[in-house]
């Protein structure tokens, strides 16, 4: 999301505007590093569900993983390196605007980051808004959320946000549809994934004792029952990293919302007042590009489906069927109660 300024900067004296090329510069070579890490590690979580050696990511859930994981890898291609070269040529003369070729550069990445980053708070919120049904309904879960409702879902989010940003083409007063958008979507959207989250929370401790007591009887369970089980641990495993995806996704944005209703509503007549709200957005981004790049580690801390799945694909293993099932020595049940090894009836394949 990136919500610049479009009037020039080169009237700044070069003393007020020298903090602000430096962050810019300091931008650049993050912004160097952060995207080959963004690229490499949404390539490697695609190729493994692609390839879903365990056969873990066949569920309607797993489109809202890949979905942001593209969003992410385009910030990574395409956003990360404009804005870097950008704020290398601003570096090179302070005195005066890089070329017209390098605000193109950048004006296009600014529109892919916009289409990026809010299409990944969407994402964020229907992701949460399903665990949520998963947790509170699961017997009503897979006839409420499917592949073809998650598709369809996605496309019309991706295609609204994409001619949303195209209303800045069609003679709408720049700063009018910057106000919009702010109030829109960032604003909106983070407001309706909180009460979001605090339902999903009250509705996930209640989950948790009901889990807690299902413990107390695993002697008792059949082989549905331990599979069942570790379903339920599945789906906790997946619902404590959607929490975690919202707070780095609300972390990140929470400080660029308010430097830009600063920025738009605010009047700014000091030059030393208009270059520290200029480096609160250089900031800003940085901190949504920082959260694009942590996405995949979410991923990976969390799921350890994922983990094994990169693995597999990394060694050139093949896994069974049955392989996603996932054991916990350490959430209170045994190895040996939760999978009868000797017995072939009750047997599941060990990761």
């Amino acid at each position: 999301m990136n919500f610049t300024s479009n009037s020039s900067v080169a009237d700044m004296i070069p003393l007020e505007l020298r903090a602000y090329r430096y962050t810019e510069l300091t931008s650049a070579i993050i912004l160097c590093i952060l995207s080959p890490i963004t690229v490499i590690s949404n390539v490697l979580l695609l190729t493994a569900i692609y390839r879903d050696p365990y056969r873990c990511f066949r569920t309607p859930m797993t489109f809202f993983i890949v979905a942001l994981s593209v969003t992410d890898l385009l910030t990574g291609i395409f956003v990360e390196p404009m804005f870097a070269s950008y704020y290398f040529a601003n570096f090179a003369d302070f005195t005066k605007d890089p070329s017209a070729s390098y605000q193109l550069v950048y004006r296009i990445g600014g529109i892919i980051s916009t289409v990026t980053i809010t299409d990944s708070f969407f994402i964020v919120l229907a992701l949460s808004v399903c665990q949520y049904i998963a947790v509170t309904y699961p017997y009503r879960f897979k006839a409420i959320v499917t592949r073809n409702r998650v598709l369809i879902f996605l496309t019309v989010s991706s295609v609204y946000i994409t001619c949303f940003c195209m209303l800045q083409f069609i003679g709408i007063d720049q700063t009018a549809y910057l106000k919009i958008d702010l109030i829109l979507h960032p604003t909106i959207i983070s407001a309706i994934l909180l009460v979001v989250q605090f339902v999903l929370f009250s509705s996930f401790n209640r989950y948790l004792k009901n889990s807690s007591s299902l413990r107390g009887k695993v002697n008792s369970f059949t082989k549905r029952d331990r599979d069942s089980f570790k379903r339920r641990h599945s789906e906790r495993q997946f619902t404590v990293m959607t929490f975690y995806l919202t707070a780095i996704l609300l972390a990140s944005s929470s400080l660029h919302i308010v430097v830009l209703y600063i920025y738009l509503f605010k009047t700014q007549s000091a030059l030393i007042e208009r270059r520290n709200i200029f480096i609160g957005i250089r900031i800003s981004d940085l901190m949504l590009f920082i959260k694009v790049a942590m996405d995949i580690f979410i991923y990976a801390w969390r799921l350890p489906s994922y983990r094994r799945a990169l693995r597999s694909t990394l060694c050139g293993r093949q896994a069974g069927a049955d392989s996603c099932f996932y054991r916990k020595p350490t959430d209170g049940v045994s190895p040996g109660q939760l999978n009868e090894r000797d017995n072939p009836s009750t047997k599941t394949a060990r990761v």
